[in-house]
């Protein structure tokens, strides 16, 4: 089965501040809120509305949802600016800029259970006089990383302890990745990914289930065999329970190869890879 899944050209808008807090009172208070509108093709790829084919499964449809995402901005400002910058792009077709409305999930990682989203096709990190930029359209476009300023004036982010990957839906960030692509854990013990990224929200609502219907798509493996992860309920918000013990050594060192060789240009990565969501 083939499946791909991607936010809907008008996914991502995000509100004003808000004081709101989450619905988990171990959870640091939201200064933002973000819709995104996402969607899961037909086994084909297709999204197009059609007349239903006697070899078309009852199950393969389109799937239309929506996510409301919280953003930790006191505890974490510099992740949630860096976030806010790829949500209210003006659509410029004569110069367009990188924004999450073109976006794409497309990794489910087998052995954490964590869900990449926030991938931009025609973005990527390309090296200019000795440093590393983001490459768009053609364009160079200065890239800054998402890590906080331990000497910044905020003393909510200088103070506050470091968010352990202990719950489902995490909003969290790889550390010294330049691209806009960030994870969501789908697993109650993701305790593995504290030293390596920072968690800069949560799930508030997925009232439609997508993070139910994606752990359950089938990914590519290492192997080569197609697969299915774990379908754990998921609960987002607060109130998580259970879980299973993810990730690996491997898993670890394959990260750091892939990043190499994207550094390098290599785009043999984006067609086929462990964790391809199909």
């Amino acid at each position: 089965v083939f499946s791909s899944v991607g936010f809907s050209s008008s996914s991502a808008s995000a509100l004003a501040e808000t004081g709101d807090s989450d619905t988990n009172s171990n959870l640091p208070k939201i200064t933002h809120k973000v819709f995104m509108d996402v969607r899961i093709s037909r086994a084909d790829g297709s999204f197009y509305v059609r007349d239903a084919d006697p070899s078309d499964s009852p199950d393969d449809e389109p799937f239309y949802a929506q996510l409301v995402l919280g953003l930790f901005g006191n505890q974490t400002p510099n992740h949630v600016e860096r976030f806010l910058n790829y949500v209210n792009v003006r659509y410029n077709v004569d110069s367009p800029l990188p924004s999450y409305s073109r976006s794409k999930f497309g990794t489910l990682d087998t052995a954490s259970g964590l869900l990449i989203g926030g991938t931009i096709p025609g973005l990527d990190v390309a090296t200019l006089a000795g440093g590393n930029v983001l490459e768009y359209s053609g364009r160079v476009i200065p890239a800054k990383l998402w890590m906080e300023d331990k000497n910044s004036s905020n003393d909510a982010a200088i103070t506050a302890p470091k968010l352990s990957h202990d719950m489902k839906g995490l909003l969290t960030h790889r550390n010294f990745d330049l691209t806009p692509s960030f994870g969501i854990t789908t697993r109650n013990t993701l305790s593995s990914l504290d030293a390596t990224h920072t968690i800069f929200g949560c799930i508030l609502e997925d009232k439609s289930g997508f993070l139910d219907k994606v752990v359950d798509l089938p990914v590519l493996t290492d192997e080569g065999r197609v697969s299915r992860t774990a379908n754990e309920p998921v609960t987002v918000g607060g109130n998580f329970g259970g879980g299973s013990l993810a990730s690996s050594v491997f898993t670890a060192q394959r990260a750091i190869f892939r990043d190499a060789a994207k550094t390098f240009g290599d785009t043999r990565l984006s067609k086929v890879y462990d964790g391809k969501i199909l």
